[in-house]
């Protein structure tokens, strides 16, 4: 059961990885040297919406996912305590990640007083 808890978050991870650098399309890709200075300053202002869109909505979910996932791991027939504390880690970590995220976009937002 160990493993399988292991080879899940270790799949998340790379899928998640994965996400980021399609998200992050043509940036740290061969392809970057053939922009040009205004290519690249809309290539990432996009890029940093998208990210910020992308995440609003996969953190939540996955966060309830891996919440339900230690849960079940620690009370099914074969309960692996090890495993249902690694998967409860990475709900936490994806509410943290989330909750930052929400309030560093409060921050920027500029005042509609004036």
């Amino acid at each position: 059961m160990f493993f399988k808890a292991v080879v899940t978050v270790l799949t998340i991870i790379a899928g998640l990885t994965a996400i980021v650098w399609v998200a992050n399309w043509p940036f740290n890709t061969p392809w970057e040297k053939d922009l040009t200075a205004e290519q690249r300053r809309i290539q990432a202002a996009h890029n940093r919406r998208h990210h910020r869109g992308v995440a609003r909505i996969l953190l939540p979910g996955l966060a309830v996912i891996f919440g339900i996932t230690s849960v079940e791991i620690l009370s099914g027939p074969k309960s692996d305590p090890f495993a249902a504390v690694v998967m409860g880690v990475c709900s936490v970590v994806c509410v943290g990640v989330f909750g930052a995220l929400i309030k560093r976009g409060r921050r920027r937002r500029t005042s509609t007083r004036r």
